[in-house]
């Protein structure tokens, strides 16, 4: 079977940057709906999260796309309907009747200690489109991306689109070998990004069960371009281009937007439709021009097999499932603590991995868990010593 050793480690290093982001959450100056907030809070963290918080989900979702063509187009419907269901649908169902329960029962407790929120998530709501998620959103956005691509691809059979098809994929070869690419995708996200909660937001995620129709066209952008990169993966290698500018200009947008929300600007200031314009301009080609530079990185350092990356890589989705609750319960524990903030936060982060990667080795890996998060792993036998 063919593997893509450099995307199986980039989208292990989008999970691993989730677990830091939610460690640094506490930490944050910013107005973040999080139950704990750290005595210890500064700036530094508000710039790391959002350095985090900019690409990572697009990336997930680019590289979400780009394996699940390799899957369909290996099995077909029936099977991929199948594969997806086992290794997203259930871990979403048993996730939202274990971890969600686990993780909101910690952030009730934690309300006992923490001061005033600047917002508060409908933690307790029971409606569909109030009842929490937490970060499980990602599953039921797959599986709504699944869906929808499953839906175009028989529509395109019913409909005998193959030709059109033909041209998209010569369309689509003219994009991905233009350097302007993050330029081309800039407009329609500014669209998705209009209506957000804040500039460069495009959904309280994670807060309802129900999220926002832009959100699904949002990382539905992200997600057919790596569909389509697979159909026609020749082309994967052009990504290993350009990293140095685009690197520049995500420097550039990353400072611009930054800049536009230390404005604080509001919708009744004069100009505030032209600061939103840059703001969401400059989210959009930060989003993009990152995700096609740290794809390209990838390719260039991590393109051979590495059997301890493969195994961070297996890892790091049980480590992601359950990290936040057990990060809430951490957070609290430090919170009033007068360390410095830097060092409570590698607490809470080396301290959630060093529970989490030893559980995923003894309780998951080998078992019917591992087998449904990421496939069967067989164990490896132990050779008896030759007799002296």
């Amino acid at each position: 079977m063919e593997r893509f050793h450099a995307l199986d480690s980039l989208r292990a290093v989008a999970m691993f940057l989730g677990i830091v982001l939610h460690a640094a959450v506490s930490f944050s100056l910013a107005p973040i709906p999080w139950v704990v907030r750290d005595a210890g809070r500064n700036f530094s963290f508000d710039v790391l999260i959002g350095f985090i918080h900019g690409f990572r989900m697009p990336l997930f979702f680019f590289i979400a796309g780009f394996f699940a063509h390799l899957v369909w187009q290996r099995g077909g419907t029936r099977a991929f309907l199948r594969q997806r269901g086992l290794r997203i649908g259930l871990p979403f169902l048993l996730g939202m009747i274990t971890i969600i329960p686990v993780g909101a029962a910690i952030w009730l407790w934690a309300e006992s200690y923490a001061g005033p929120m600047p917002r508060r998530p409908a933690i307790n709501a029971a409606t569909a489109r109030a009842f929490p998620t937490m970060h499980l959103w990602f599953l039921e956005m797959l599986l709504v991306l699944y869906a929808s691509a499953m839906l175009a691809a028989w529509a395109g059979g019913k409909l005998r689109l193959a030709a059109f098809a033909t041209r998209l994929d010569a369309a689509f070869e003219a994009f991905i070998r233009s350097r302007w690419k993050p330029l081309v995708m800039v407009p329609p996200t500014m669209l998705c990004f209009w209506n957000g909660p804040m500039f460069g937001e495009v959904d309280l995620m994670g807060t309802r069960l129900l999220f926002a129709p832009r959100a699904v066209a949002y990382f539905g952008l992200f997600f057919a371009v790596g569909w389509w990169l697979h159909r026609r993966v020749q082309l994967l290698d052009t990504l290993r281009g350009s990293l140095k500018t685009y690197f520049l200009i995500a420097f550039l947008a990353f400072m611009t937007l930054g800049a536009c929300h230390r404005l604080r600007i509001q919708p009744a200031d004069p100009e505030y439709l032209r600061v939103k314009l840059v703001a969401l301009a400059a989210a959009a080609l930060y989003a993009w021009t990152m995700t096609f530079a740290v794809t390209g990185l990838f390719l260039r350092i991590a393109s051979r097999h590495r059997p301890w990356m493969r195994y961070l890589a297996d890892a790091s989705y049980w480590l992601y499932l359950w990290h936040v609750p057990l990060v809430m319960w951490l957070q609290v524990l430090v919170a009033s603590s007068p360390v410095h903030a830097w060092l409570k936060f590698a607490f809470v982060l080396a301290a959630s991995i060093a529970i989490l990667l030893p559980s995923y080795h003894w309780l998951v890996r080998y078992t019917w868990l591992g087998r449904m998060l990421n496939g069967p792993r067989e164990k490896p036998v132990r050779l008896a010593a030759a007799p002296g």
